[in-house]
C-alpha cells in the first residue's frame, strides 16, 4: 500500500479504539490477552506488597483499579466464547482473593459470597440489563445507542400489549452492533413486565438483585 507521496504503507494486524484491540478478523483475542497480562501483572505487584496493605485497602484497589480494567468496554465480553469467557472468570476470581486475602483452596464462590458480588457471566448480564434500561427510558442521553436497542413498534411482535419489549436482531459471527443487541434484546425481552416496566434505575436494580 503506498500513500499520497509515495511513502510504503504496510498493513497492521490490529488497531486499538476507546481502549478496545480488535485484529484484522474482527475478534477481540488480542484485547482478551492483553488485558489478562495487564491484570496479572498489577496482580504480582500488589501480592508483593500484600503485607503492607488493609483490607480495606485491598478491597478498594480491587474495585477501583483491578475491576475496572478488567471489565472496561464489557459490552464486547457478552459475545466471547466459553474458553475466552473462563479466562476472563479466573482473573475475575483472582482479583476477589486478592481483595479478600483468602487462599488458593477456598472455593471463588465463597470469596465473592462474602462481598456479595456476582459471578462474573451474572455479572455481564446484570451490566446488559442496566444499559438496555437506561437507553430505553433515557434515549435522549444515548444518543449512539438508542438506535441499536430500540422499543418494538411492532403489534405482531408483541406478546403483551402491557410488556416492554425491544426489537429482535440476528446474531452475527462479527462485531458488529448486530451481535450485541442481539444478546441484550434477548436478555431484556425474558424479564417479566414487573421489571421492564419500571421506569426507575434504582428499583429496577434492587428487581434484578
Amino acid at each position: 500500500m503506498t500513500s499520497n507521496n509515495s511513502t510504503s504503507i504496510s498493513p497492521d494486524d490490529h488497531t486499538k479504539l476507546l481502549g478496545v484491540i480488535l485484529d484484522n478478523n474482527l475478534k477481540f483475542d488480542l484485547h482478551i490477552k492483553k488485558t489478562i497480562k495487564t491484570i496479572n501483572k498489577k496482580l504480582g505487584s500488589l501480592y508483593r506488597s500484600k503485607s503492607f496493605l488493609t483490607p480495606l485497602a485491598r478491597t478498594a484497589i480491587a474495585h477501583s483499579h483491578l475491576f475496572a480494567t478488567l471489565l472496561y468496554a464489557s459490552p464486547i465480553l457478552s459475545s466471547l466464547s466459553k474458553t475466552e469467557l473462563s479466562k476472563f472468570s479466573h482473573c475475575y476470581n483472582h482479583i476477589a482473593r486478592f481483595a479478600i486475602g483468602s487462599t488458593y483452596r477456598t472455593h471463588h464462590c465463597q470469596n465473592l459470597s462474602l462481598f456479595m458480588w456476582l459471578e462474573l457471566p451474572s455479572l455481564l448480564l446484570f451490566n446488559q440489563l442496566i444499559v438496555a434500561h437506561k437507553i430505553l427510558y433515557h434515549p435522549e442521553n444515548n444518543p449512539a445507542l438508542k438506535n441499536i436497542i430500540k422499543p418494538c413498534s411492532n403489534p405482531r411482535q408483541l406478546r403483551s400489549s402491557n410488556k416492554l419489549l425491544v426489537q429482535t436482531h440476528k446474531a452475527i459471527n462479527s462485531a458488529g452492533n448486530s451481535l450485541i443487541a442481539s444478546i441484550v434484546d434477548k436478555n431484556w425481552n425474558s424479564l417479566p413486565s414487573t421489571l421492564t416496566l419500571k421506569p426507575s434505575l434504582s428499583l429496577f436494580k434492587k428487581g434484578l438483585i
